[in-house]
Parts: structure tokens; C-alpha cells; sequence
């Protein structure tokens, strides 16, 4: 079924005092200090966060056994009194709870699911069972590294102003231009997505937008993930391309940074060449301080001739 097909529901605007539940759906937490710091931007937000007593215990990589985080994030969603749930940060686990989730909520009580890195596997999971629109935006350990920008957006966002327009953001590369295009905004990390190809959990590709970024992977790691979305049909059916950051803080320097991304863009282009899909690079959002809160799952507009993301 075609992701147009799919009914969209969109969960209310967060009021002052409103309970956002903080979930730990992958990874463990090296230290406190971040999580720390993203509670009280929270609680300066005027939010109250809700968290265990007792911090996830921890079994290597992940932050819980598989029944534990699944079983969590289980009873936050069926919560009436938690309106948004938080991802503590990314990492790996999302993948191994797909099975174990039920999503569905009774009409009227949507909430948003807040996250990005391995947390896009949700993002997809919840859409597909639910059309729910969610936010792909920070975790609660990335809060204290945002921009400004990106903290006021994020805040917009959760008051329900997502479909706020994003026009001419900064260093934006319109790699590939032409009119403009519409479809629902899906995506977000490129390995995640990439591992749920062939999985009954894969997205709905025809009439979306794509929107990929990745962190810490080398550039022929990254041409083999492109490769097997080429493969596998994703570049046919979708309908524009949004790339955003790549690299993260690893690299400062603007000029490698610069070719590192221009290699990706340049291969992005090469594997599209046929279908002359609109290619935006360098979009302000991923495992960078200005990551810009999207909309998953919402129809969006590519606008090439004004550089302009437009939500509804």
C-alpha cells in the first residue's frame, strides 16, 4: 500500500506541565551528565520528564534485555498521562524490539515519538502500523549540544507548529533542482533504514520524500548502503532526495568535510541519473548541533527554485 494511502493521525500540541516519558529503546548511557543536562532543558521548556528510579541497568550495547526496553516503551505509550516519548539517545537496539510492538492507540490519543539515529526504526515501525506522525528530532543526550535554532524549532515542534515552513537553511546544496514535488517525509539513519530491507517492517517507498543522514561510516560503507537501495528499487519510486549531515563533529574541518560530503552527493546523483529526482545535500539535520526537528511521516514539498521545505 502506498504510503498516500495511508490515513495520516497527528498527535495534539504538548501543553505546559505536560509528562514526556524518556524511553531507552537502544543504547546504554556511559555516563549522566548529558542525561542530566537534557532534563533540565526539558524542565526549562516547561515539560515534565518522566524516567525510571532506577537507570537502565545496562547488557552491553544495550541499554536493557530485549523484554525490558520493549516492555517499557510498551507501557509509556499506553500511558494516558505521557503525551510524548522521548528516545534517551541511538545507538543500536530498535531492530531487535520490531516484533515485540504493538503501537496501535485507541483514535483520539495519538502522541509523538521524539528521536533520531537508530531510533528511525520506530519512526518507521510506528508509521506503518499507525500513520501516526512523529518527530525525527533530538534525543534527550543530544539536547545539550544543540544549536539554538535547533532547540527553538524542536519546542515549536512539540507545541504543534511542525508544519512550520523551513526556507533557504544555511550552506543548503540543491544538488538536483527542478519543479516541485511532493510526498510524505520518511527516513531519517541510513543503516537503519538500510536494515529493514527484505523485513516485513520495511518502509511503503512509492510517492515519498527520502530523507537520509549517517555518523562514523566510511565512505565505501556508505556507497554500499546507496548500492543496496539502488538495488533494491528505493530510487524508483520515490519522488526527492533530502541528504542531511554525514560525519558529525568527527571531522571539523569545513573543507574535508565539504569533499567527504561531495563524494556522497556525487553518487547519490550517479545512481539517479535516469530518474532526474529533485537532490537537496547538506540539509540541517543529523548527529550535528543544528538538527532541525522534521516531521515524520507528514506530507512535505520539495521547493528547489526557493529552497523551501514545506509540511502539511
Amino acid at each position: 500500500m502506498s504510503s498516500q494511502m495511508i490515513q495520516p493521525r497527528f498527535p495534539a500540541p504538548l501543553q505546559r506541565g505536560d509528562v514526556i516519558g524518556i524511553v531507552a529503546p537502544a543504547g546504554q548511557i556511559p555516563d549522566t551528565r548529558d542525561f542530566e543536562t537534557g532534563l533540565s532543558i526539558l524542565h526549562e521548556m516547561g515539560y515534565e520528564p518522566r524516567f525510571p528510579r532506577d537507570l537502565w541497568p545496562g547488557t552491553g550495547y544495550l541499554a536493557d534485555s530485549d523484554s525490558g526496553r520493549s516492555q517499557e516503551l510498551q507501557r509509556l505509550w499506553n500511558d494516558d498521562e505521557v503525551r510524548a516519548i522521548m528516545a534517551l539517545r541511538g545507538g543500536y537496539g530498535c531492530l531487535r524490539l520490531a516484533p515485540l510492538l504493538d503501537f496501535n492507540l485507541p483514535a483520539g490519543k495519538a502522541k509523538f515519538l521524539i528521536g533520531f539515529s537508530d531510533i528511525t526504526i520506530l519512526h518507521t515501525l510506528l508509521f506503518q502500523q499507525t500513520g501516526m506522525i512523529s518527530l525525527h528530532g533530538p534525543v534527550l543526550t543530544t539536547l545539550g549540544q544543540c544549536s539554538l535554532g535547533s532547540l527553538e524549532r524542536f519546542f515549536a515542534c512539540l507545541g504543534g507548529k511542525w508544519q512550520k515552513e523551513i526556507t533557504s537553511p544555511r550552506n543548503l546544496e540543491i544538488l538536483r533542482g527542478g519543479d516541485e514535488v511532493n510526498g510524505r517525509l520518511i527516513g531519517g539513519n541510513l543503516s537503519s533504514l538500510v536494515s529493514l530491507l527484505g523485513t516485513p517492517y520495511c518502509p511503503d517507498w512509492p510517492d515519498t520524500i527520502l530523507f537520509l543522514e549517517e555518523v562514523t561510516e566510511p565512505l565505501y560503507r556508505i556507497d554500499r548502503m546507496l548500492m543496496q537501495l539502488y538495488l533494491a528499487g528505493v530510487f524508483n519510486k520515490i519522488n526527492g532526495i533530502i541528504l542531511g549531515d554525514f560525519m558529525g563533529n568527527q571531522v571539523p574541518d569545513d573543507l574535508e568535510r565539504y569533499r567527504f560530503h561531495e563524494q556522497i552527493w556525487r553518487r547519490i546523483l550517479e545512481l539517479t541519473a535516469p530518474l532526474a529526482l529533485p537532490v537537496w545535500g547538506n540539509f540541517p539535520a543529523g548527529h550535528i548541533p543544528n538538527n532541525l526537528t522534521l516531521p515524520h511521516g507528514a506530507m512535505a514539498c520539495m521547493d528547489s527554485y526557493r529552497a523551501s521545505l514545506r509540511f502539511s
